[in-house]
């Protein structure tokens, strides 16, 4: 059933090998999978594309192998590398969106308007001098720079999230350039930002796993999230009770 107006579902899953997931994949997938087949980044792409047809499955009412998603960018003709949405008639009204890293994966789906999704890993700021000035607005960088040392990387990488959850949900992605938003309120400030949406796009901190952190962005008012967990065999299952601590 699709997410009812004012409630986003999420879906977490570890990135690991599972078996008859690589199934799920079309033809070109599979043979991507077999090119990247042991290394890190081939357990990413099939649990990536594993859980869209799975979590796919569950939203359009067709077995997962048959779930078909389209990438096409609005922005570059014939690229696809666009925000993804499930193609069909049952997939009308749907949004979704997926984000990883090498041990998890986050999809959020939403029923009422748009959904960007983002999660990063603590340990993966190689350089967070450099980040700050590539991401964040003059305000951002004054008040991160003020934080105690020990505070820096959490309150930097908290702050990218948000963006790329905003950018996510746009389908501009790096073209709306970070430096231009300012996410520190409950709402993207986007002034002058080629292209950006006259609406407000909201900004939600999410829990997630320990040494990550993750963020939310929706076009529509959000209410409730539910969260999901997706079992090794291709059947998802509903996690018992409703979180709506994290909404606000």
């Amino acid at each position: 059933m699709i997410p009812p107006p004012g409630e986003c579902h999420l879906w977490l899953a570890p990135v690991r090998p599972r078996a008859g997931w690589l199934r799920l994949l079309d033809p070109a997938e599979r043979e991507r999978a077999d090119r990247l087949d042991g290394t890190p980044a081939g357990e990413v792409f099939v649990t990536s594309r594993g859980a869209q047809r799975l979590v796919g499955s569950r939203y359009l009412g067709v077995p997962p192998e048959t779930v078909r998603t389209d990438r096409s960018c609005p922005h570059c003709v014939g690229a696809a590398h666009g925000r993804p949405r499930f193609v069909g008639p049952r997939g009308a009204g749907l949004d979704y969106s997926v984000s990883h890293t090498e041990r998890w994966l986050l999809m959020a789906v939403t029923g009422g308007g748009l959904v960007g999704v983002d999660i990063e890993d603590l340990a993966a700021v190689p350089d967070a001098g450099g980040l700050a000035r590539a991401a964040l607005t003059p305000g951002e960088r004054a008040r991160w720079a003020g934080l105690p040392e020990a505070e820096r990387d959490a309150w930097l990488l908290s702050a990218w999230t948000r963006k790329e959850a905003a950018m996510k949900l746009t389908g501009l992605g790096l073209r709306a350039s970070p430096r231009g938003l300012d996410v520190s309120g409950p709402t993207v400030a986007a002034d002058g930002v080629p292209r950006w949406p006259a609406g407000p796009v909201r900004l939600y901190s999410l829990s997630a796993p320990a040494g990550h952190v993750a963020a939310l962005a929706t076009t529509a008012p959000l209410g409730a999230l539910r969260r999901f967990a997706l079992p090794e065999a291709p059947a998802p299952r509903e996690r018992v009770g409703r979180t709506t601590a994290e909404c606000g």
